[in-house]
């Protein structure tokens, strides 16, 4: 029966029942010898009629007192009042570790740093003989003068169970706090937490210091991951789990976790007691250690142990660099100017930094996350901080484009599959937020605000951080001429923030403004946007996307009045950005990263139809977007530098220049006797046209089609040469499909319009029929159609975006972004019909689909020869140096 209020146990005077469990009932009460709060625990009336276990109630008191500690729970004394025995401990102030992790994940740093306090009250309590075969977060308290773990030696096998048959469970830790809620604990002889017991443990054997040690790697890794290492649905299957499985990586959980600390973890988990880390006191230096090469962010500062020496000199030097940048930031007058620090960030392996990088330093100007391809061609964010030499992957961050970061620094918001999303940098899913169907960047203010471009023409909106509707906070200029608002960027104060307005002569202007509305201000007119850069600087791009060569420069600007003066000033050379208005650069805290695009080189090669490999076309291909000839001799393609277009001889691999404005060149088809080509090409007093040109350049290129809207590409030519397929989008930047007359008779018009987004089109071989691919409800359906007009409609039953036709006309082929190809038998003899659709092949890593040869049945792929030196980002310490040095 629990003790009530005022009840005396020798000169202690309960309070209040702070819990209970199965080895004790814990008290608050009072001495009223010292005037002292303490807390107090009594053993439960079904074990207090033990001698033995009352005798064992001694011993392990007597062994908890000669562990003098301060990480461990202090006991005061014990003693027996009547047939009450009880242990007086301090009263400690603060919450349990199980309470704080049900909040979230801890810091990289607090894991560190808690956990080198447990690790070295281990190490007093096993040096000592005293094994506590009950560590778990629930008895761990964290208090104001750090982490004190409770209840050494009470939760261990004595073979003596209670009146339901279980053994000691958990006891309840002396807090002030609401009693713990208890994860599956054992019912039986073996007693402790199952998510926390050690294989031997769950074996019976006998529990050593190393089973301490395996419930410490359990703990560490729940501290860092915000998740238990082993789960189960029931205690057969959580035992399994134990006994059988390993973890989930924690990198995957939570990417910015040092790789030394998942390391310990790894080492601490070990199935057999012989391979985990020995001693306490290791595993506590090998966390100080690591925490030496960690961030005040908690971000990882060293690669490999062998090398940790020479890597930790480096860990501190950046700190220290980093400190000084802030020290400048806020203060110019007050510290010295940072020293000009350059250095690279390769792509991480297996990778090319993707072009644009989209790069984004970090609030506090240490974590760099960026945009890079796999060798699955799958595009991802990837975290690296300043002070590490790792790249780590964001999990579920696939189809990633332009980062931002929140003002924390504990979550990114991003955009992939046509919608804005947010990931918490603790190992959670990303989730949606609302629809972006075709963005251009976002910025997050502190008060939790999302601005953001939804489309590529239109006004910014705003949104919640936790989600919501958008609302429209800009209004297109009509007087300018303005037909987007995009990359927005907010200013010191988290009011006020920057845009980028994008004229009908692609002219790039950026403005300032605030969430509260007003007449916008033009701060600066220049080839790209313009970014805030403390201390006080504007930085921009000298010429537009098209340009071969930008320089990036840099102007005096004044957040308060939103004023820029002065010249501008050259940065640096040659800095890379590929979308319209874009800057790709990023600079806080004196950091600036930018990127510097290289060369991509490949092989084209030839696959029949069942995968296998055919031969090679091309051993040494330079460009992008390459469409084969129709009799398969030739490609034509959109080079790299120039961005114009080519052709290129298969058998001889010469080259012929087609076009010389250096604009960018992509959609090519060529008409089906091979003397045409039809194009789009970007423009800089429009948008994406659709030209025509001879083959073998002995014309210059004439304007075929000018959409409605922005974008306009040519889809497929038929092959009697009298149709031309075209996507294009209207003014809000939808886009349906065109039909446009080759003959020379008629006008073009719509072909297909619905709420989808129509692209990827075929014409069948005798242009009766179109398959197209249509993105509707975030997904991509294939669908077959007549052909000149729209009548008969069928949806293809393939997991495929976009498909072509076999030259006999009784087959698709088609594929996805993973790679895989399909193939879907059809009849158009007396309408449309369909058998069942079969993978074929997969593409292998690093190959990219680029054209089918329909007469030879054969797929031309891109394969990448080297992954790793496409492109790079530079990270300059200190940048503002350079406009000393120019």
């Amino acid at each position: 029966m629990p003790l009530a209020a005022g009840t005396r146990l020798g000169p202690y005077e309960i309070s209040a029942p702070l819990g209970s469990g199965g080895m004790g009932e814990v008290y608050r009460a009072r001495d009223t010898r010292l005037g002292r709060e303490v807390a107090i625990k009594i053993l439960p009336a079904s074990l207090a009629g033990s001698p033995e276990t009352r005798a064992r109630f001694e011993r392990e008191a007597q062994t908890i007192s000669s562990l003098h500690h301060p990480n461990i729970c202090v006991l005061f004394d014990v003693g027996r009042d009547g047939e009450v025995d009880y242990l007086v401990m301090e009263l400690l102030e603060g919450e349990t570790l199980a309470q704080r992790i049900a909040r979230g994940a801890l810091p990289t740093a607090d894991v560190l740093r808690i956990g080198g306090q447990i690790a070295d009250a281990l190490d007093r309590a096993h040096r000592a003989g005293v094994t506590h075969r009950d560590l778990k977060p629930g008895n761990v308290m964290l208090t104001k003068s750090g982490a004190k773990l409770l209840d050494f030696g009470l939760a261990r096998s004595t073979g003596l169970a209670g009146p339901d048959g279980s053994g000691a469970t958990t006891t309840q830790s002396p807090t002030m706090g609401a009693p713990l809620s208890a994860p599956l604990t054992e019912k039986g002889s073996i007693v402790g937490t199952y998510q926390y017991m050690a294989p031997e443990q769950l074996e019976g054997k006998e529990a050593d210091a190393r089973s301490d040690l395996w419930a410490f790697g359990c703990v560490l890794y729940e501290m860092a991951t915000g998740k238990r290492a082993f789960e189960g649905a029931t205690q057969a299957s959580l035992i399994s789990a134990i006994m059988r499985d390993q973890p989930r990586a924690m990198s995957q959980l939570a990417p910015m976790s040092p790789p030394a600390l998942e390391r310990v973890v790894e080492a601490l988990l070990a199935k057999d007691p012989e391979e985990r880390w020995q001693s306490a006191a290791d595993v506590r230096r090998e966390l100080e250690w690591t925490a030496s090469g960690v961030s005040e962010s908690g971000t990882p500062a060293r690669r490999a142990p062998q090398r940790r020496a020479r890597i930790a000199v480096v860990a501190w030097a950046t700190l220290a660099i980093l400190a000084m940048i802030y020290a400048f930031a806020i203060s110019r007058a007050k510290a010295p100017t940072p020293p000009l620090v350059r250095f690279s960030i390769p792509s991480p392996p297996g990778t090319v930094i993707n072009s644009p990088a989209e790069a984004q330093l970090s609030p506090d100007g240490r974590t760099i996350v960026f945009v890079a391809l796999d060798s699955a061609l799958t595009l991802r964010l990837y975290l690296r901080s300043l002070a590490s030499l790792e790249t780590r992957a964001i999990p579920g961050t696939e189809n990633a484009r332009m980062p931002f970061w929140s003002p924390d620094g504990r979550m990114l918001g991003f955009f992939a599959n046509a919608k804005l999303r947010r990931v918490t940098l603790d190992g959670s899913p990303p989730v949606d937020l609302c629809d972006a169907p075709d963005p251009r960047g976002g910025a997050w203010s502190p008060e939790g605000t999302i601005v953001f471009a939804p489309n590529n023409q239109g006004s910014l909106a705003r949104i919640p951080a936790n989600g919501g509707a958008p609302v429209a906070i800009t209004a297109l200029d009509t007087a300018r001429h303005e037909r987007g608002h995009r990359y927005p960027q907010f200013l010191p104060d988290g009011r006020h923030y920057l845009y980028v307005a994008v004229g009908a002569g692609d002219e790039v202007s950026t403005l300032a403004t605030s969430l509260e509305g007003g007449k916008p201000v033009e701060v600066c007119r220049a080839g790209s946007m313009a970014r805030h850069a403390p201390p006080g600087y504007l930085l921009y791009l000298d010429a537009g996307v098209n340009a071969p060569r930008r320089k990036l420069l840099a102007r005096r600007f004044d957040p308060r009045s939103l004023r820029a003066s002065g010249d501008a000033r050259l940065v640096l050379d040659d800095v890379s950005a590929r979308n319209l208005g874009d800057a790709n650069l990023s600079s806080l805290g004196g950091a600036l990263v930018v990127q510097h695009l290289g060369i991509r080189r490949g092989r084209l090669l030839w696959r029949d139809r069942y995968g296998a490999q055919a031969g090679v076309a091309d051993e040494d291909f330079v460009g992008d977007g390459c469409a084969l000839s129709p009799d398969a001799s030739r490609i034509a393609y959109s080079g790299f530098n120039p961005r114009d277009l080519f052709v290129r001889d298969l058998k001889t691999g010469v080259s012929t220049r087609l076009t010389f404005e250096n604009q960018q060149v992509n959609s090519i088809i060529w008409a089906p006797d091979g003397r045409r080509l039809a194009y789009a090409r970007l423009l800089g007093s429009y948008g994406y046209e659709v030209r025509m040109i001879a083959a073998d350049g002995t014309s210059g290129d004439s304007l075929l089609f000018r959409g409605p809207g922005m974008f306009s590409y040519p889809q497929s030519w038929s092959e009697d040469g009298r149709w031309l397929l075209i996507t294009c989008s209207d003014p809000e930047g939808n886009f349906d499909l065109w039909r446009v007359p080759m003959t020379g008779e008629g006008k073009p018009e719509i072909y297909q319009k619905t709420a989808g987004q129509e692209r990827a089109a075929s014409f069948s071989p005798d242009g009766a029929w179109v398959v197209y691919g249509a993105e509707e409800d975030g997904g991509t359906n294939l669908y077959v159609q007549s052909f000149p007009e729209p009548h008969a409609k069928y949806q293809v039953a393939s997991a495929g975006d976009g498909a072509v036709w076999n030259l006999r006309g009784d087959a698709l082929l088609s594929g996805d972004p993973s790679g895989q190809v399909y193939e879907t038998p059809v009849s158009t003899a007396n309408g449309f019909r369909q058998g069942a659709t079969r993978r074929v092949f997969r593409l292998q890593k690093g190959e990219q689909f680029m054209d089918v040869d329909r007469r030879g049945q054969r797929i031309l792929v891109y394969s990448v020869k080297d992954f790793s030196a496409s492109s790079s980002l530079e990270v300059v310490l200190g940048w503002s140096q350079l406009l000393e040095k120019r």
